[in-house]
């Protein structure tokens, strides 16, 4: 995993390869992800609402800082 501690709102690659937003923290180590919907597999996966674990995030590539 990279440096920065994943957060709500943050965009990371899993070690899967895919590129997730994360939606909310569940706990400490758990997100609920966002794959995205631009193909009925990302939208499936999405709605699926699995959890996944800091364990599964390869680095943080997108961080939103509010204004």
């Amino acid at each position: 995993m990279s440096e920065l501690i994943p957060q709500e709102c943050d965009v990371v690659i899993l070690k899967t390869g895919e590129r997730v937003g994360l939606m909310d923290q569940l706990d400490e180590t758990h997100f609920l992800p966002d794959y995205g919907v631009e193909t009925p597999e990302q939208e499936e996966k999405t709605m699926a609402m699995m959890p996944i674990s800091i364990d599964d995030i390869e680095k943080v590539v997108y961080r939103h800082r509010p204004k």
